[in-house]
């Protein structure tokens, strides 16, 4: 059986928390099955899998219509038997294809529109109930949003799965100093962390909390403390809020983000909204770093499975989230061996492997 991804965004080269999660899920998804991605245009390589650059990016996915000839005739040459469309924004591209296909759904869409305020976010949430519904099979990035989908969406439930985002067990550093040093962190009592995509709202307005609320907090309990900021795509005016304040170390874009979550002593998410996943807090545990977080930021989370590495407060409670801070500091506890296994991305693409050749078994005998 061959499957064909449809990602109508830049994927490659992988940057960024939505990026990996594509780019992983079908790195390991194609020691499984066969893949095939017909991808947007603007991607610049490849990532090690066979990748068609015939899509349109999603600022101009109507022009996707314009696609469908080329992509069945892919489908034909390749012998493709299952498509996946990546996010919602293509489930009508693979609807159209008139082939078996599964949404793999990162977000509850509709619910970031309307925690961004976009006045559309009712007409895009009445489009993705209907697709998911088209769709022979869904998988969600979490239990929440699974759950939300068969209850606002009526989804089937024996028509959906939970594929969360994964992670590749991390090598830990033998010594944290040692790290800190060549990352030439080495100056600071505390290392605080927060990773993020700056331009995305979520993470601009975050960014804003440390600064405003948490940074003027913890100089009442703290001293030589470092909160270090990375991502990219930071505004201009972020950059000057961040580079105004002692305490807040902008690093920017980092080529291996999980040596730094690795030499912070606490990683911080003051993120609010409650959808998909924060990738960035799985990624943190992963590098045993225990997190803080406000509790809608860690919404889709197996929090069973993070035991004391994962620390949640009442959301908008600084003061509290300060408190969480100074008493993690003294944490010791290790990640838990559940929780790789649940987030292994081997583990993972073998779940949705199998929810593939069902589905093709289903097709057969129809």
């Amino acid at each position: 059986m061959v499957v064909l991804g449809l990602v109508s965004f830049r994927v490659f080269p992988t940057h960024m928390g939505g990026q990996k999660g594509v780019a992983l899920f079908y790195a390991h998804l194609k020691n499984e099955l066969p893949v095939i991605l017909a991808v947007s245009k603007d991607n610049r390589d490849s990532g090690g899998l066979e990748s068609h650059p015939l899509l349109y990016p999603n600022k101009i996915m109507y022009r996707n219509l314009f696609c469908i000839r080329a992509l069945k005739v892919l489908i034909r040459s390749k012998n493709i038997q299952v498509v996946v469309a990546e996010h919602s924004y293509t489930g009508w591209l693979a609807w159209l294809l008139h082939k078996p296909f599964i949404i793999h759904s990162h977000n509850i869409e509709s619910g970031r529109f309307r925690y961004m305020h976009k006045w559309w976010w009712k007409l895009y949430r009445a489009y993705e109930g209907w697709i998911h519904r088209k769709a022979d099979h869904n998988f969600f990035i979490s239990e929440e949003d699974r759950t939300l989908a068969v209850e606002e969406f009526h989804v089937a439930k024996a028509r959906s799965t939970v594929i969360t985002y994964g992670i590749k067990e991390p090598v830990l550093h033998p010594d944290k100093l040692l790290l800190r040093k060549e990352l030439n962190l080495d100056t600071y009592s505390w290392i605080f962390l927060f990773n993020g995509t700056m331009d995305y709202t979520p993470n601009y307005q975050a960014v804003e909390t440390l600064i405003n609320h948490i940074d003027p907090l913890l100089r009442q309990k703290l001293e030589d403390y470092r909160i270090v900021i990375t991502g990219n795509r930071a505004p201009k005016d972020l950059i000057v809020k961040m580079s105004a304040n002692e305490n807040i170390l902008y690093l920017g874009y980092v080529k291996d983000i999980d040596q730094y979550y690795q030499a912070a002593d606490l990683f911080l998410n003051p993120v609010s909204n409650n959808t998909g996943v924060k990738t960035k807090l799985i990624e943190a545990i992963a590098n045993n770093c225990t997190a803080v977080s406000v509790t809608s930021g860690a919404s889709g989370i197996r929090r069973d499975l993070c035991g004391d590495k994962l620390v949640c407060v009442t959301d908008n409670d600084w003061k509290q989230f300060v408190s969480a801070i100074v008493q993690a500091m003294s944490a010791r506890a290790d990640t838990q061996a559940g929780f790789y296994d649940y987030y292994s991305w081997k583990n993972i693409a073998a779940r949705a492997a199998e929810k593939i050749n069902e589905l093709k078994l289903r097709a057969n005998k129809t």
